[in-house]
């Protein structure tokens, strides 16, 4: 059944949290100094002290269509061009110290990790299926076929739950237990991203149109939706702390909601080509995003509550994928025809 997007009212508001429960099952984060809040005012002089470290693909040239990381942030797992699912560990970036997984039949479009299992991870690709991994024995713990171009995926928080949409405006709900379709969901458009809030209690999905729709989980009631953009609207990302949500465009600009009166607090124009990823820091502070087009160059670190640019990484390249570590002011990035980059303090270790 299709459901057309409408505006919100206060009783959608009150039916929205967004932030995590505490009794949710997540891999507990690890702080230390790395990860201590920065302010404003010292935030430029951090992030232009921080080094580039590069994964080689070995000489490959290969492209990353996904990448994420692991919920302690020790590892990256990245979608490949080639088919392969390959798992770095970022403290030893050479390729044969990386796990390659293998099985699918086309290149997968997305990557997530268990949120509760630091080991599991999922894939799917436009081959019809969702690929379930455990990186420590290089194998497939199970595959679901949907029958569909997969195009993207999310797994719930309670660790219990994946969802994967489909290029012909389907969502399918899959029980991790027993790798099997519980259900599955007309959609009224197509989409481009599909996530959970951080509690689990809603699941957002960015359109083709422009808006961004809510509906309640695991009931699948439409309960909310916004106008994020005239245009596609291609990512999305909530913070951690579910105060803001960042909806990136395909009219290059990243839209910045403040999730308690649903208002767009703020527009970030510095891009200059469809905005293909975004990102928060891991304390909500900062936000950066990546576009594919060949015009698209650099890294802006961006101040949420201000709008300044912090600091700029210069980048030859378009910048494909931006991912934040979980736990740290450190960012990986993806377009460099060498391979991954991850930027971080020169001596940093991530395990």
């Amino acid at each position: 059944m299709s459901y057309p997007p409408r505006r919100p009212t206060t009783k959608d508001k009150d039916r929205i949290s967004l932030s995590a429960s505490k009794d949710r099952g997540r891999v507990a984060p690890t702080m230390d100094d790395s990860s201590l809040p920065l302010t404003p005012a010292s935030a430029g002089y951090y992030f232009s002290n921080l080094k580039p470290r590069t994964i080689h693909e070995a000489g490959r040239n290969i492209t990353i269509k996904d990448m994420n990381w692991s919920p302690p942030g020790t590892r990256v797992a990245c979608a490949l061009s080639d088919k392969l699912v390959r798992v770095w560990n970022p403290d030893k970036p050479e390729v044969r110290n990386s796990t390659e997984l293998k099985g699918h039949t086309m290149p997968p479009c997305a990557v997530v990790w268990n949120p509760t299992h630091s080991d599991l991870l999922a894939s799917c690709s436009p081959d019809g299926t969702v690929r379930f991994w455990d990186y420590r024995i290089k194998a497939s713990l199970g595959v679901v076929a949907t029958g569909g171009e997969n195009i993207a995926l999310a797994w719930h928080p309670s660790g219990e739950t994946v969802v994967v949409a489909t290029r012909d405006d389907k969502l399918y709900i899959i029980t991790t237990a027993t790798k099997t379709i519980s259900n599955m969901h007309s959609l009224p458009t197509s989409v481009h991203s599909v996530m959970f809030s951080n509690n689990g209690e809603t699941l957002l999905l960015s359109t083709v149109e422009g808006t961004v729709l809510f509906y309640s989980f695991p009931d699948l009631k439409p309960i909310h939706s916004i106008e994020a953009h005239a245009s596609a609207a291609l990512c999305m990302e909530l913070d951690q702390r579910g105060v803001h949500l960042a909806v990136g465009g395909s009219d290059a600009v990243v839209g910045i909601w403040d999730t308690n009166e649903w208002i767009c607090t703020r527009m970030l124009r510095g891009m200059d080509a469809p905005v293909k990823s975004v990102g928060f820091s891991f304390d909500g502070q900062f936000i950066c995003a990546g576009s594919d087009e060949k015009d698209s160059h650099d890294i802006q670190i961006v101040h949420v509550d201000s709008g300044d640019v912090v600091h700029t990484y210069h980048t030859p390249h378009p910048v494909t994928n931006v991912k934040w570590h979980p736990h740290r002011y450190t960012l990986a990035y993806s377009g460099d025809p060498s391979g991954m980059r991850i930027i971080l303090q020169s001596n940093d270790m991530l395990k």
